[in-house]
């Protein structure tokens, strides 16, 4: 146990054998903890949510813990407590190293201080996966406090699809995720996060990428939760002529919030950087896509685009789209575009003249409107995931 004066103990929770520099960066978070901020998400207030606060099951020990290493030849998978122990140095060489390096925000330290779980994926150099990787987003002991911090690394030259899907059976009220994802150069990555986080549970979601030389990512997320949720997106084209996609499609429903800074900087010269934005909003909820584009000093020949666009289908939801470019190099192409609005009565006749229900006409209007990203993801099974979740929350929500 680490000693503090605080009235919180920061215990090794599910590491009770962790090394000395896994510990040592628990603890640099713990202090840090008391002096930083909450991150801002731009008109959501979620001081009340509870979260970065230390429940009373966060505790899992290995005892109760069903650490599966799910390795291939192919590639490393397993708990990060195993990957302490069995992949140390490869680990350590990645863990808060390139995609997420010092965290500056209260939510940020608090996971990392009280981490009790999370995954290790490792692609190695050249790797080329023909079959997508599906994961469950996290395994814990029942009635768990999920603080989970997960680390992707495709080596240079892979190629790989993963795809990350959550469901809504998970007990704990309060979660914070955190994944760290990185691809060094000229690897190339299809990655799916699909979010169905259930209406008793409060979130707390941040994913950082770093993208090396010529690397690209293409990135779809499904935020299809019904909780409310805060979650960060950011991507950073660290290496030359390195390209990323952010692709977040978003519905909320009931009396929901979902709050999403997304993110891409463009860190290299000749990078390119889309965010690509729809949410829809219904009943008494309320979404929020805050879009942030940065092009840094030195980054010329740069490509910054953005388009952040919400369709309201109910006279009580809310939302907002808020485009933002920060640019510090004249030899670029950047551009945004922000919408908010309410359903086409007009699309939606046309639909039920043709003798279909209301509720039918809505879902397909939604279906076309953010069901596009779904069609871009080439792999079937990943697409169908992709799928199957929306049509969920589109029937229940």
């Amino acid at each position: 146990m680490i000693e503090t004066d605080s009235k919180i103990n920061l215990t090794s929770f599910l590491f009770p054998n962790e090394p000395t520099w896994f510990t040592n960066l628990r603890k640099k978070a713990f202090e840090k903890l008391q002096t930083t901020k909450d991150p801002r998400f731009a008109k959501v207030d979620y001081r009340d949510w509870g979260l970065g606060e230390t429940p009373a099951n966060a505790v899992a020990t290995d005892e109760n813990m069903k650490l599966v290493d799910q390795s291939t030849r192919e590639y490393i998978l397993c708990p990060i407590a195993l990957a302490l122990v069995k992949h140390e140095k490869l680990f350590q060489t990645y863990y808060m190293k390139k995609a997420l390096t010092e965290p500056a925000d209260r939510l940020t330290n608090f996971s990392t201080a009280f981490v009790n779980a999370g995954n290790f994926l490792y692609i190695p150099k050249q790797a080329q996966l023909d079959e997508p990787i599906m994961l469950d987003q996290i395994d814990l002991p029942e009635n768990s406090a999920e603080i989970s911090h997960n680390l992707l690394v495709l080596g240079e030259g892979a190629k790989a699809t993963i795809c990350l899907a959550g469901d809504a059976k998970q007990t704990a009220s309060k979660i914070h995720r955190i994944t760290e994802i990185v691809l060094e150069a000229n690897s190339q990555l299809t990655l799916i996060n699909v979010d169905s986080f259930s209406t008793e549970e409060t979130v707390y979601v941040n994913r950082q990428a770093y993208v090396g030389e010529n690397a690209k990512l293409n990135w779809t997320i499904g935020s299809f939760s019904d909780g409310k949720v805060v979650s960060e997106m950011n991507a950073e084209l660290v290496g030359r002529r390195a390209t990323a996609t952010i692709n977040n499609a978003a519905i909320t429903s009931g009396n929901q919030i979902q709050g999403m800074n997304t993110r891409l900087t463009n860190l290299a010269p000749y990078t390119v950087g889309k965010i690509r934005q729809r949410g829809v909003i219904l009943d008494q909820s309320r979404l929020v896509f805050n879009g942030i584009g940065k092009i840094v000093h030195g980054a010329h020949g740069t490509i910054a685009e953005q388009e952040n666009r919400i369709l309201m289908l109910s006279d009580q939801a809310s939302g907002d789209a808020n485009p933002i470019l920060l640019i510090d190099e004249n030899d670029v192409v950047a551009g945004h575009a922000a919408s908010v609005g309410r359903l086409d009565k007009k699309q939606l006749y046309y639909l039920m003249s043709r003798g279909l229900p209301k509720a039918t006409a809505k879902r397909l209007v939604v279906r076309g409107f953010i069901g596009s990203f779904a069609k871009e993801i080439q792999n079937q099974q990943a697409r169908e995931t992709f799928r199957k979740v929306l049509e969920r929350k589109l029937t229940n929500g």
